[in-house]
């Protein structure tokens, strides 16, 4: 009787792993695997064809599983390129039935398997080692307040996160306003009226991550951005018009000089052209000497042979 106790005890030791905060995390990926989970019900991976097959070809699985008899559970899915330009890297995500099935001390086994292949790779995984939590929620901005949700459903196994606040003004840089704020289940930053500037657009985002001292993960996704414009703050400056007027008006004037000179330059050239196609001028027929005589012969009624005259036959 006393055996099978001590057999019963040592299967209920083989289920669990020591907690995050009692051993140092391994860093991901696991071999080829990278994957984080919600701490509640949900897993994602990430494998990495390459590091180990490159065969295209395969068609591969991801099967997860916690064999403990009193708290079994597992799940499975199919793996998909995710990325065009990196066809060897594959992604899926992993739903186990129920509500918080993953504790800190769980030890889960993760299977990789591919076919045709028939090749396969395995990993032991602590889930409160790589803990990525959901986005938050849109924060919520009055004035100067800003205010957020950690997560879009109340956490049960989290209690304790660390937050960041990005805010910018429309199209511009995003700065971060905390780096460690820490929060349960709501969260809530001032802006400083300094640093607006009134009836200007603003945008701000926030992200968590799980914060406890047997937890350990990595940031969430940021949340959905909240615009709004600011009733607060510096006014905008006012246009530096004095300056500014005559420095245009100065480079008008120039620009019309310039081009006065571009004309006038471009006209002495045309009228010079124009000259130089027409030449000198044609003789006038009326004012010949033959044409003068002929003239005055015939205003007198005489005819006029020009065959008897030698030297005016040449020219005729």
């Amino acid at each position: 009787m006393g055996g099978n106790n001590l057999n019963n005890l040592k299967q209920i030791l083989s289920c669990f792993t020591n907690s995050a905060g009692g051993i140092s995390c391994p860093s991901l990926p696991l071999k080829s695997l990278t994957c984080y989970n919600d701490f509640n019900h949900t897993m994602n991976c990430v494998w990495n064809s390459s590091a180990v097959y490159g065969d295209a070809e395969d068609v591969c699985t991801v099967h997860a599983e916690h064999k403990c008899t009193y708290f079994p559970y597992n799940a499975f899915c199919d793996l998909k390129p995710f990325d065009v330009s990196k066809p060897a890297l594959r992604n899926c995500s992993l739903f186990f039935k129920g509500k918080n099935v993953f504790w800190s001390t769980h030890n889960i086994s993760i299977n990789v398997n591919c076919m045709p292949s028939k090749r396969s790779e395995s990993i032991f995984y602590n889930p409160s080692c790589h803990i990525k939590v959901n986005p938050p929620g849109k924060p919520t901005v009055n004035q100067t307040t800003v205010t957020w949700f950690t997560q879009v459903e109340k956490p049960q196994m989290i209690s304790n996160f660390r937050c960041q606040l990005q805010w910018r003004q429309k199209d511009e840089s995003w700065h971060y306003l905390s780096e460690k704020k820490q929060c349960k289940w709501e969260c809530m930053e001032q802006l400083k009226p300094s640093l607006l500037m009134k009836d200007e657009t603003y945008e701000a985002r926030v992200r968590v991550q799980a914060f406890y001292k047997s937890l350990s993960g990595t940031w969430s996704e940021w949340s959905p951005t909240e615009s709004w414009v600011s009733q607060v703050g510096s006014p905008k400056p006012a246009p530096e018009w004095g300056v500014s007027s005559r420095g245009v008006l100065t480079l008008v004037t120039l620009a019309l000089l310039l081009a006065g000179i571009v004309l006038l330059i471009r006209k002495k050239n045309l009228v010079y052209m124009m000259k130089s196609f027409k030449g000198a001028p044609l003789p006038d027929p009326g004012k010949s000497e033959i044409f003068q005589n002929w003239f005055t012969l015939n205003t007198k009624g005489q005819e006029v042979s020009f065959a008897s005259k030698p030297e005016t036959s040449a020219v005729q």
